[in-house]
């Protein structure tokens, strides 16, 4: 009997001997595997609902960026015509001579000149001569003032006077792609096509009551204003309704 008993204990222990041994096998494989579980791929519905979501994310986005580069550009090149005008300005009363900011709709340019080197008869488009041959423009009026004013310095002085505006005289500026001047408002203005508008400075610092509209392709307007009488300008964004009575097309 006690032999019989001994022998049922050693086979249960035995027994359960081989089944942790069972056990630890599995953990161990388990744990070689759990790797591989996590290195599988993509299913190829996984894929296409993170293609979607991508597409999705960037149709939302891409007109947003659009309009934000668009409405940087707009503002840029407001900002660089008021810089130039108001420049104009300053060397009017800094130089005691006539400044011109003269605008190009047909061709997007906009440039600073001379009120000497302007050739404009009634009826006849302006043209400046300060385009066509800047250093020929400066020696003829060089020269002229010479003839006015006899005197073995008078040259000098020219040219020290317009040594400050002698880098950008008569070189046009490009409106960037995308903006154009829709529309200019100037005691000159006529409505022509091809017509080059220009606002002048006077030594005192005066000016004339002007206006230059820039428009984007979406349709937003900005406006920039010159006072008669101080000659300072001003930019602002027009309303909706402000460009809708101005006839002006505002791309949804």
């Amino acid at each position: 009997m006690r032999r019989v008993g001994s022998e049922e204990r050693r086979a249960e222990r035995e027994e359960k001997r081989g089944k942790s041994r069972e056990i630890r096998i599995r953990r161990s494989m388990l744990c070689a595997l759990r790797p591989k579980l996590y290195t599988r791929g993509f299913t190829l519905v996984e894929v296409s609902i993170v293609i979607f979501i991508m597409l999705l994310m960037t149709s939302a986005t891409v007109p947003w960026m659009r309009t934000f580069a668009e409405s940087t550009r707009l503002r840029g090149t407001a900002r660089s015509i008021r810089s130039l005008i108001e420049f104009a300005r300053t060397s009017a009363i800094t130089q005691r001579t006539e400044y011109v900011v003269l605008f190009d709709p047909d061709q997007g340019e906009y440039w600073l000149s001379l009120m000497e080197f302007l050739d404009a008869e009634s009826g006849e488009v302006v043209s400046d001569a300060s385009r066509t041959s800047l250093a020929d423009s400066l020696a003829a009026l060089e020269e002229e003032n010479a003839d006015d004013f006899p005197d073995e310095d008078d040259g000098e002085e020219t040219e020290v006077n317009f040594s400050r505006t002698g880098g950008i005289l008569g070189i046009p500026k490009q409106i960037p792609g995308g903006i154009s001047i829709v529309k200019i408002s100037s005691p000159r203005s006529s409505g022509r096509e091809g017509e080059v508008e220009y606002i002048a400075f006077r030594p005192n610092g005066t000016s004339e009551d002007f206006e230059v509209y820039l428009q984007s392709g979406s349709g937003r307007v900005f406006l920039l204003t010159v006072a008669k009488t101080t000659g300072r300008t001003r930019t602002r964004e027009l309303t909706v309704e402000e460009i809708d009575e101005l006839g002006l097309v505002i791309s949804e």
